[in-house]
């Protein structure tokens, strides 16, 4: 079986999308994947071998200077790529404030679509794919790939939607943003009914989309191999303490709570410390409200191997949400894929947020983590998960359990591959 998977972000495994890409195919008999990435950046990935990128740059080079490719053909030939040593202060600028006249630009300037191209079109033939497989999301330019590719080669489509791209349940004072939405949501909408399967990430979601496509959803989850639960043991003293993940749709401000705890709970003595791990760039703010230097370390970002290893040395794993009401909305239907590796990990959890949120919901009905579902309560909570070794001990076998009977691996790619072959078979 031949899947072409369309992304908007290079396969990495140092990023969500790549990693969890990996995850959930890598290990399926008889699947051979290509990647069609709707960005810059360079792969980093021993499983998928043939990338093709389309930059906004190269468009606007190739605007100029037809001899110069829109379509970037990249092989790694089983290689692991070195991320860029040179850091995109443009693009860091671009995640930290969220102006939309950058996503407004970049989608005029795909609007122009002479990446619609031989190149292309040949690097799809070559392949010769049997599916479509591509992430849900409201970005024009994505959805503008998509429908080509459709329509291009007449396949079934499998799309998976990670985040609350199509409800009208958001919050914004910007025009753009909901002229943006309603014209997405009818792209959406035109992609689903194209689709010939649709996964989603949380109950929640499929709860959701369901009704509202009118079709039945079924979740995807990530997975690991959860067999023999690694020993619970206390190795750090003080306590050590670990986020890892995005700190971006207001997380940081969360983050800044447990702070602030911790920072009170050490007064006296240096009982327990954070080490955040995180690929996003840190605002003047996100350093000033983080700020505790004896009780929160900002760490460099590291690899997704060095990460896994980073887990299960930690006492405690943290999982924070914003309590903001614009971020809660972004992220109610979502699903934290770092949680399957904290489950993974067999240390204990500590979350914090509403349980409206898709992912504190789940943490609470699998008891995987000990909760703060309020900011009143989060000392309380954080200063007795320290104090307590057995109840460090409960929750790390209870978040492994969760994991356990949630998330492994071999069933998950099962059904995932009998649902494609049954696809195949259909069409």
């Amino acid at each position: 079986m031949r899947i072409l998977v369309v992304s908007c972000n290079p396969w990495r495994n140092d990023n969500n999308i790549g990693n969890t890409y990996t995850n959930i195919f890598k290990g399926m008999e008889g699947i051979e994947i290509a990647h069609i990435c709707c960005g810059g950046g360079r792969p980093d990935t021993d499983f998928v071998k043939y990338h093709l990128h389309i930059s906004e740059g190269n468009i606007l080079k190739n605007l100029i200077n037809p001899k110069h490719k829109c379509c970037q053909l990249i092989s790694t030939n089983g290689k692991k790529m070195k991320p860029p040593t040179i850091k995109n202060k443009l693009y860091d600028f671009m995640r930290i404030h969220r102006l939309q006249l950058f996503f407004l630009l970049r989608d005029l300037i795909w609007s122009i679509k002479n990446w619609i191209c031989d190149d292309l079109r040949n690097f799809v033939d070559d392949f010769k794919p049997d599916l479509i497989f591509a992430h849900c999301l409201d970005r024009s330019y994505l959805n503008e790939m998509l429908l080509f590719l459709k329509d291009y080669t007449k396949l079934p489509l499998v799309v998976y939607a990670w985040d609350d791209v199509y409800t009208l349940k958001q919050f914004s004072l910007s025009p753009y943003f909901w002229i943006n939405r309603i014209i997405q949501r009818k792209k959406l909408r035109k992609i689903v009914n194209l689709s010939s399967l649709i996964y989603v990430i949380s109950e929640k979601q499929k709860i959701e989309y369901s009704k509202a496509f009118g079709r039945t959803c079924k979740i995807l989850y990530k997975g690991f191999d959860f067999v023999n639960q690694p020993p619970y043991e206390i190795k750090n003293q003080p306590l050590k303490l670990v986020f890892s993940g995005n700190i971006g749709t207001g997380r940081y401000k969360t983050l800044a709570l447990i702070a602030s705890a911790l920072h009170e709970i050490n007064k006296d003595k240096i009982r327990a410390v954070l080490y955040i791990y995180t690929a996003t760039p840190f605002s003047s703010k996100m350093k000033r409200l983080l700020d505790y230097p004896e009780s929160v370390h900002r760490m460099d970002f590291v690899s997704s191997e060095e990460i896994a290893i980073i887990q299960k040395e930690a006492d405690i794993l943290i999982h924070a949400e914003s309590f903001d009401f614009k971020q809660q909305l972004k992220v109610r239907l979502s699903f934290s894929t770092k949680l399957v590796d904290y489950f993974y990990s067999g240390r204990c959890i500590f979350a914090v947020g509403s349980r409206k949120l898709a992912s504190i919901d789940y943490l609470s009905k699998n008891q995987g983590a000990v909760i703060a579902y309020r900011k009143s309560e989060i000392a309380y909570k954080l200063n007795r998960l320290i104090n307590s070794p057995n109840l460090r001990k409960k929750y790390a076998k209870k978040a492994w359990e969760c994991g356990q009977n949630n998330h492994q691996k071999k069933l998950i790619q099962n059904t995932l591959q009998n649902d494609l072959i049954d696809l195949l078979h259909e069409n």
